[in-house]
């Protein structure tokens, strides 16, 4: 997937990025199983993992290669349109 931003983000000394390479093909078991470990040590609880905000955005993390704090760092209508696109992807 390939998403592109509302407009160009800065994260720390990074040049500015128009968009982000999140490879949801890519994404296997272990990928889940270890986002859910994470998101459970965290304090986090969801009935339904792959509709959570916060595990898709974990997701997108890890497929990512960018740290949770680019995410959080995010205008949020690009946080949660990436977190939509994950859980379309999840539930597709």
């Amino acid at each position: 997937m390939l998403f592109t931003f509302s407009k160009p983000v800065n994260f720390e000394d990074e040049p500015e990025i128009k968009e982000l390479k999140i490879d949801l093909d890519g994404l296997n078991g272990y990928d889940i199983d270890e986002v859910k470990k994470e998101f459970s040590k965290a304090g986090n609880y969801s009935p339904i993992l792959a509709t959570d905000t916060t595990f898709c955005i974990m997701l997108a993390a890890r497929r990512s290669g960018k740290p949770i704090e680019f995410f959080k760092e995010l205008p949020g209508k690009d946080y949660l349109a990436i977190a939509q696109e994950v859980q379309n992807f999840l539930l597709g």
